[in-house]
């Protein structure tokens, strides 16, 4: 792709938004999780993130998989240090508000992460065949996740997961999240048992990098107490004597 700066695999996630700027792309958003850049010809982004291992798999499953009208062209998944990466993809805009809902109604796939239940309207048909054949394929990536992020996965779909095309086509876009609230809540509870079966340090460590604990942001307040909390969990002995997980 024209433009799309040199991305090395032992890059972190700061020093990959860098080079998008330098290569005159433009920061268009920030979420919880990463920061998305737009090319000069606002044809093409890229989602940079430090630690996301829910959208990894989506966004695996969007580019191996079956083209659907209902998902987003996904060019490349870029891995960076550790377990960032980033994910080269279409443009995408907000969606209107109720077609989204309208959406994640007729998907018919509950949300576990505390948001308000979708509204059917006229905007989805339930039994369009492409949504149809999205249902299954939503389904086997929410257990897949579970099956490996077994405490932590959960389904995220709702109406600010979805975006819209240029043409103003819906695109379901982060229906898989590893709850991020669920490892903070861990870290403040001091349960290391539960962090060391799924995360080393490092893991932990650069999820607290993600833009939620940035400047600014939420997160922020509470992001060094965090690091030092994770940082004496991995350290302690486990029950039977041996050191903690290893650190990346």
């Amino acid at each position: 792709m024209d433009g799309l700066p040199h991305l090395s695999p032992d890059m972190s996630a700061a020093e990959a938004c860098a080079l998008f700027v330098e290569a005159r792309w433009r920061q268009v958003g920030a979420g919880d999780w990463s920061w998305a850049f737009a090319d000069p010809s606002d044809a093409w982004a890229a989602r940079v993130t430090p630690f996301d291992p829910g959208y990894r798999m989506f966004a695996r499953d969007c580019l191996g998989g079956p083209a659907s009208r209902w998902l987003p062209k996904v060019v490349d998944v870029l891995p960076l240090i550790r377990d960032a990466y980033v994910v080269v993809m279409e443009r995408l805009w907000p969606a209107e508000e109720s077609a989204a809902s309208a959406l994640c109604a007729a998907l018919g796939i509950a949300n576990e992460t505390g948001a308000r239940p979708p509204t059917a309207g006229p905007a989805v048909d339930a039994d369009e065949p492409d949504l149809v054949a999205l249902r299954p394929r939503i389904r086997r990536l929410l257990a897949d996740g579970r099956s490996r992020y077994a405490r932590w996965a959960v389904s995220d779909i709702r109406e600010g997961n979805v975006m819209a095309d240029r043409e103003g086509r819906l695109k379901l876009v982060d229906p898989l999240g590893v709850g991020g609230w669920k490892i903070v809540e861990a870290l403040r509870s001091e349960r290391a048992d539960l962090l060391r079966a799924d995360f080393t340090l490092g893991q932990v460590e650069d999820f607290l990098t993600i833009p939620y604990f940035g400047p600014g942001r939420e997160g922020e307040s509470e992001r060094d107490d965090l690091l030092a909390r994770a940082a004496s969990l991995y350290a302690r002995k486990t029950p039977a004597g041996r050191d903690s997980g290893a650190t990346t």
